[in-house]
């Protein structure tokens, strides 16, 4: 186990600034388990296809493109193909499955299509004996078990416990891990089921470069991500160019698209043989990841792929609605305690009487230690808050540089430096501005040190070589702990709704007293 500490440390953030621009969508390459077709999509003329065609269905890639889809398939499966393209709804993934037949060669495949502006692409798995393990109805049986087990989950942690104990017992794999992004797309795994022997990665987090923008924004078109075996290989398109848009095709979406050299060596270093992740959508937002690791490499039936990819909305569903049980619960504390200090504000005469007569309604409300209210005629504290030259002075910076009228922060002193000899009490700042002057009142959080456990340095996630081009991932996931200061606990939405609604108040107050004069 390594342990290094550092102080409020922003690591480099190569998510945006390199592994976000490697361009995912034209990698031009393929894993060999399967077959791409590339069609001419009015026609079903065959413009590309992958090189394994050879080996797979005994035919070279020079005797497959330019030739009609039926010409190996045959005109009712063509004619059942077409129809279903009629009824395609756009975005979605099209599942079928056909019979090749053709040189000798008759395997059926079941074939996932896309629709890529004027192109048709077509991938082909061979569909192998089916056995009791993968076959439709011992899926249909173990689904509805999860599924139920799902719903019993009483929390969010017992969720999440549910999900990777059973889709491990479900699919086989060595580790299953549901691993949760943060707001600065670091993930952290929050259960893990795995195999006696495995370095446990539970608790850690890891930077958001792991799971880079670019994939990320795939995950919303794809159900899975699928690397049967890592050390495969790659194949290529035949030909490498599209003949109609004379560029490399778009293969983004598809499951077969080959794996960028890097993730296969941070695969490598991980000692994982085959992966798969599925996408956790909450929210209309991707929430996390189904993560799974095998040591070996390892098939997955598309029976088995498409539960994963059931037991994954489902899991939505559960966290959606436990969330939204949460916040109400929340929202419903704090808006009975902005009601009674409404009820006070409107109640009583002059600002600083309303809202401090009981200081402690105040500090609730907004989750704060302390507050100063300062208008143009006075300079009211309650708790603990720094000294008073430091709040004019922050005053004049927020009047200078701010332009929210609810301006939040849970690192005071990173923006603010003079506040870091307050970091006990100044840590974090809520401001609401209640006139166009400097009139404000000022919420104080205190310092919450804290500790974060990453899966190795996060300030090391990317290795330059010399030439500053060539790169590699790190080769550590050891436990690294990072020391995090001069930081607040992170402020919530609900309190950030609140404190609206109490500026809104203040100032109808205000408006209100200054026309009785």
């Amino acid at each position: 186990m390594v342990i290094n500490s550092l102080t409020s440390g922003v690591q480099q953030n190569y998510d945006s600034e390199f592994c976000g621009s490697v361009p995912l969508n034209y990698i031009n390459l393929i894993q060999p388990h399967g077959i791409l077709l590339v069609l001419q999509k009015s026609s079903l003329r065959i413009l590309q296809v992958s090189e394994n065609c050879s080996r797979i269905i005994n035919l070279p890639a020079g005797e497959i493109v330019n030739r009609s889809l039926e010409d190996f398939i045959g005109k009712n499966q063509v004619a059942e193909l077409q129809e279903k393209i009629q009824r395609w709804e756009a975005g979605n993934h099209l599942q079928f499955s056909f019979t090749w037949n053709a040189a000798g060669t008759k395997k059926q495949f079941s074939v996932t299509a896309h629709l890529k502006q004027e192109n048709l692409l077509l991938e082909l798995e061979e569909i192998k004996n089916e056995n009791h393990a993968d076959s439709f109805i011992h899926i249909y049986q173990e689904i509805s078990y999860i599924i139920a087990a799902l719903k019993e989950a009483g929390s969010i942690e017992d969720i999440e416990e549910v999900a990777a104990a059973e889709l491990k017992r479900l699919s086989g794999f060595d580790r299953v891990m549901i691993y949760k992004f943060d707001e600065a797309w670091n993930g952290t795994v929050m259960a893990e089921a795995l195999e006696d022997g495995m370095h446990p990665y539970l608790g850690l987090r890891f930077p958001a470069s792991d799971v880079p923008k670019q994939a990320r924004e795939l995950y919303f078109r794809t159900p899975y991500r699928l690397i049967p075996d890592v050390n495969a290989g790659s194949v290529k398109l035949y030909p490498v160019m599209n003949p109609l848009t004379r560029s490399l095709s778009d293969i983004s979406d598809c499951v077969l698209r080959g794996v960028p050299m890097v993730h296969i060596e941070y695969l490598n270093n991980m000692e994982v043989g085959a992966s798969m992740s599925t996408p956790i959508i909450v929210g209309n937002q991707l929430w996390g990841l189904i993560s799974c690791h095998h040591r070996q490499p390892k098939g997955i039936s598309f029976e088995l792929r498409s539960s994963f990819e059931i037991v994954s909305g489902i899991i939505s569903a559960q966290l959606s609605a436990r969330q939204m049980e949460k916040h109400f619960r929340y929202r419903e504390s704090l808006h009975k305690q902005e009601l009674s200090l409404v009820e006070r504000l409107y109640g009583r005469q002059g600002l600083e009487n309303a809202l401090l007569e009981r200081p402690s309604a105040l500090l609730d409300l907004l989750e704060v230690s302390g507050v100063v209210i300062i208008t143009e005629d006075s300079y009211e504290t309650t708790g603990e808050v720094p000294e008073q030259k430091l709040v004019r002075n922050l005053v004049k910076w927020l009047s200078r540089f701010n332009r929210d009228k609810v301006f939040v922060t849970d690192s005071l002193p990173e923006m603010f430096n003079e506040a870091g000899k307050y970091k006990d009490v100044a840590s974090g700042l809520i401001s609401l501005q209640i006139s166009a002057g400097k009139q404000y009142i000022l919420g104080f959080r205190p310092e919450l040190v804290r500790y974060v456990n990453w899966g190795g340095n996060p300030n090391e996630v990317i290795k330059m070589e010399e030439d500053g081009k060539k790169y590699h991932p790190r080769n550590s996931f050891k436990l690294w702990k990072e020391q995090v200061e001069y930081t607040s606990e992170p402020w919530s939405p609900e309190v950030l709704q609140v404190a609206d609604n109490l500026r809104t108040s203040v100032l109808d107050k205000i408006i209100r007293e200054n026309d009785q004069f």
